[in-house]
């Protein structure tokens, strides 16, 4: 009989007596540090995913005596563009996807990710066998500029705003369009000369689309830290920390690729 009444006392102070319950059990919330471990495990699977291509692309490249680059084992080459497509494709599609719907699901999450990783690799391993070490320093760039806009958000010195929020989110998608264009024209054979190929010399109009859409990468973390942050203080569902780890990853990969392109730039000029 006390244990009843032990038991009905701590139950009501939070939800009323048994049978009389005034309000259901809280639901776990996010916290910072859950996006943080979902957001490295997101970045493990990427990185894990674009050695495999990397491996297969390196290896299918030989220089000969001339200097020149040569394909010399085709099947790995060809392999590793099927599985870069794949992994353009799904991660496309789940971008396409997020836009509408955040993404909480963890698969969803990984699909993009290793999608990604397995892209990634087999281009950076292009880049890398004409340029040896822009590879490294996209990834050192990568990580800089990361922590240099957390540092500025931390710190206050750039803070969200209604018109902060407009500004990125209507570039955002000009960008994709502009992008989504360029895809789409060069699947019909055509250049409408936005972006240079890789070797070729960066046009003015080209190096000022790379550095507009890498300092745009760049400043849309700040969207990113100000959701995930206000998520956590007003007691966001806890499957929303894999929507704050999504967009850390994808905002990271999209800003290694433009680091990437950016640096090819400087290597053909």
């Amino acid at each position: 009989m006390v244990k009843t009444q032990y038991n009905q006392q701590h139950m009501g102070a939070a939800y009323g007596p048994y049978g009389q319950m005034t309000q259901a059990p809280q639901a776990e919330t996010m916290r910072i540090d859950d996006v943080i471990v979902r957001t490295v495990a997101l970045v493990a699977a990427t990185f894990v995913a674009a050695i495999l291509t990397y491996s297969m692309v390196a290896d299918a490249f030989t220089t000969t005596a001339l200097g020149e680059t040569v394909i010399t084992d085709q099947s790995a080459f060809n392999t590793a563009m099927t599985l870069g497509t794949i992994g353009m494709v799904v991660g496309l599609g789940i971008m396409i996807f997020s836009m509408f719907k955040p993404v909480t699901n963890p698969f969803v999450a990984f699909a993009y990710a290793i999608g990604q990783g397995l892209l990634l690799g087999g281009v950076s391993a292009f880049f890398e066998t004409l340029w040896p070490g822009i590879v490294v320093n996209a990834l050192l760039a990568t990580i800089l500029v990361f922590g240099a806009m957390l540092a500025l958000y931390k710190f206050r010195i750039l803070k969200n705003s209604p018109m902060f929020t407009k500004v990125i989110v209507g570039a955002g998608i000009g960008i994709f369009a502009l992008t989504m264009i360029n895809l789409v024209v060069g699947m019909f054979g055509m250049d409408l000369g936005l972006f240079a190929a890789p070797g070729e010399s960066a046009s003015a109009l080209q190096w000022i689309i790379a550095i507009g859409i890498t300092l745009w990468a760049a400043f849309s973390f700040i969207l990113d830290f100000d959701m995930i942050e206000y998520s956590a203080n007003n007691g966001a569902p806890k499957k929303y920390a894999w929507a704050g780890a999504f967009g850390l990853t994808a905002g990271l990969i999209f800003l290694y690729w433009n680091l990437l392109r950016l640096l090819s730039y400087f290597q053909s000029n």
